[in-house]
C-alpha cells in the first residue's frame, strides 16, 4: 500500500512537470480568463490499493484499479471554483472475517473474495493560486459515496412487466450488501489552461470515509480532468 501511495505522488510530480514544459511552448495571447465561465470534465481516475481493519480480526484489502468520472463547475474568479463531480471504480477484494461461537469466542478466520462498486457524488471547490494559464491548485470537497459489495442478501427475485415493443418481460435480480458513506476529500495538483475553450488538470487526491467500526479510512488515488470551458 506504501508503494501504491508513492507511485500516485511521483505521478503526479511528474505530470506538473510535463505540464510546465510543455505550457513554455504555448501561446500566452491565446488565454482567455477563466472569471464567469462554466466547465465540464471527463475524469480518468486510479484508486490506490488498500488494507481496511474492522473489529473482531476482519480485515478487507482491494486491488489498485482505474475508474471514471465527470463534472460541473463554475469560474467565480480566475482563482476559485466550484464543482460538482460524480465518479465510480470497481476493485477487486480478498476479505478475511473473524468467526465466533455461540458465546463469542473467537473460532478463526474464513476468506472470501469479490469485486465491489463505488461510486461519489461530491461537491468540490479549487483554488488557483496563480491567475495565468497554467497554475498549481488545491481542492478540497464533501459528498457521498455509495458502496456495494456484490455480496448477496437474500434470494433472487423476479419481476415482470409489458412492453409495448416487446410483449411480456421478465428478468431476475438478486439484492446485495450495499451502504452509503459520507465522505470528504483533500487533494493538490495543476492546471494548465490550453487554449480558451480546453483544459487539462492532474492531480493527486485522497478521499476518507467513515466506514463503521473500521473507523475513518483514506483512499489515496489520481484523476486527469479533460476539461471544455464555455
Amino acid at each position: 500500500m506504501v508503494r501504491s501511495r508513492s507511485a500516485i505522488v511521483t505521478a503526479g510530480v511528474v505530470a506538473l512537470l510535463v505540464v510546465s514544459i510543455s505550457a513554455g511552448a504555448a501561446d500566452p495571447t491565446s488565454y482567455r480568463p477563466r472569471q464567469g465561465r462554466y466547465e465540464f470534465t471527463l475524469q480518468p481516475r486510479y484508486v490506490a490499493s488498500n488494507t481496511i481493519d474492522f473489529d473482531g480480526g476482519t480485515s478487507i484489502d482491494t486491488d489498485a484499479d482505474l475508474g471514471f468520472g465527470f463534472g460541473f463547475g463554475y469560474n467565480f474568479t480566475n482563482k476559485f471554483a466550484m464543482h460538482l463531480d460524480w465518479s465510480w471504480v470497481s476493485a477487486n477484494y480478498k476479505a478475511r472475517i473473524g468467526t465466533t461461537d455461540s458465546g463469542g469466542i473467537s473460532t478463526g478466520t474464513t476468506t472470501a473474495s469479490g469485486t465491489l462498486d463505488s461510486s461519489t457524488f461530491a461537491l468540490n471547490l479549487s483554488y488557483y493560486f496563480l491567475e495565468g494559464p497554467l497554475t498549481p491548485f488545491v481542492l478540497g470537497g464533501i459528498g457521498w459515496t455509495w458502496v456495494d459489495s456484490n455480496v448477496p442478501s437474500g434470494l433472487p427475485q423476479t419481476g415482470c412487466w409489458w412492453d409495448p415493443w416487446y410483449g411480456y418481460i421478465c428478468t431476475s435480480y438478486q439484492d446485495t450488501y450495499a451502504k452509503d458513506y459520507f465522505s470528504y476529500s483533500l487533494g493538490l495538483g495543476g492546471r494548465w489552461d490550453v487554449t480558451p475553450g480546453f483544459f487539462l488538470r492532474g492531480s493527486v487526491v485522497w478521499q476518507w470515509m467513515d466506514v463503521g467500526k473500521a473507523g475513518t479510512t483514506d483512499f489515496p488515488g489520481g484523476r486527469l480532468d479533460i476539461g471544455f470551458m464555455f
